[in-house]
């Protein structure tokens, strides 16, 4: 039996959108994924920053054993006119119950372009698509404005606050804001 016979697609999907392509990320791509891995603004409401490139081995590693067991998928963001990985999106807790938990980071030499958003998008469209998801979560620290926008402008339902929810880096609780789109929500053209 072959090691890829498992897994829910052949060859791990390449997504394409007007500007962007969304790829598997590979070990090549470890310096790519340390510029925003490691920048602690862009991580002030995510993962602790790493401080090696070792490190960002060690989380394309940890990507693809999730997608060989089945627990979720991610995809290198890249412009098409260039071969580097400028952010990461994918689906994480891969539920039985159709059901993942979205999450996305980006080089924050590209903030404000729209390109967060149109790399969930496409991906959001995938999930529902060739998926067959029921429910997309999202969440995300209260006090992030530009993540609430962006899951709101895409179409996503506040469904409440958690309090205090998690200690991050700036060493102060914040609140969780928990977001989800159903499929039956669902508009391809938000």
């Amino acid at each position: 039996m072959n090691s890829t016979d498992n897994l829910p697609f052949p060859e791990f999907p390449t997504l394409k959108t007007k500007r962007l392509i969304l790829r598997e990320v590979v070990l090549s791509d470890a310096e790519d994924v340390f510029i925003f891995r490691s920048d602690s603004h862009v991580q002030r409401f995510n993962s602790k920053p790493i401080v090696d490139v070792s490190e960002a081995r060690e989380q394309i590693t940890q990507m693809k054993t999730t997608y060989e067991r089945t627990d979720g998928i991610g995809w290198g963001i890249t412009l098409k006119e260039q071969n580097i990985v400028i952010g990461m999106v994918g689906f994480w807790q891969w539920s039985y119950s159709n059901r993942v938990m979205l999450g996305y980071d980006l080089a924050r030499d590209y903030w404000g372009k729209g390109i967060a958003s149109e790399a969930v998008r496409e991906i959001i469209r995938f999930g529902y698509e060739k998926m067959e998801l029921n429910r997309i979560e999202a969440e995300t620290i209260e006090d992030n404005h530009e993540s609430r926008r962006m899951l709101e402008k895409l179409g996503f339902v506040l469904e409440g606050i958690r309090r205090e929810y998690s200690l991050e880096n700036d060493g102060k609780y914040h609140g969780s804001a928990m977001y989800a789109l159903l499929k039956s929500d669902y508009n391809p053209a938000k």
